[in-house]
């Protein structure tokens, strides 16, 4: 199994100890993926997607790439942005709850 994601917290987003060139980096990568989500979701737009259902599909996807005990919004938790898609992250954790409970059967409690 692929090692999963761990969020990187506040250290992996503080500016202190990088260089430049590092920074200008993360800006630059930064950038792109903002363009390449930009570019999805307006090409699904077109093909005439649910915009919302994309969103969630790529939470989802995404999610299952997190290590256990860790969530997509934990770098910023209390952002406004975090706070607009913590309902879509409820539906993330449902579904994933619900893909579990079918893998590893009824635990002990609910026999």
């Amino acid at each position: 199994m692929a090692q999963k994601i761990i969020p990187g917290g506040f250290e992996a987003r503080a500016i202190a100890g990088k260089s430049p060139e590092e920074l200008e980096t993360r800006s630059q990568e930064y950038h792109e993926d903002v363009e390449a989500i930009k570019d999805a979701i307006l090409r699904q737009l077109g093909a005439g997607t649910d915009i919302g259902e994309l969103v969630y599909a790529g939470m989802l996807d995404a999610q299952r790439e997190v290590a256990e005990g860790y969530n997509l919004l934990d770098n910023r938790p209390g952002s406004w942005e975090a706070a607009g898609l913590s309902q879509l992250m409820e539906s993330v954790h449902a579904q994933l709850n619900t893909e579990r409970e079918l893998t590893d059967g009824p635990t002990s409690k609910e026999i």
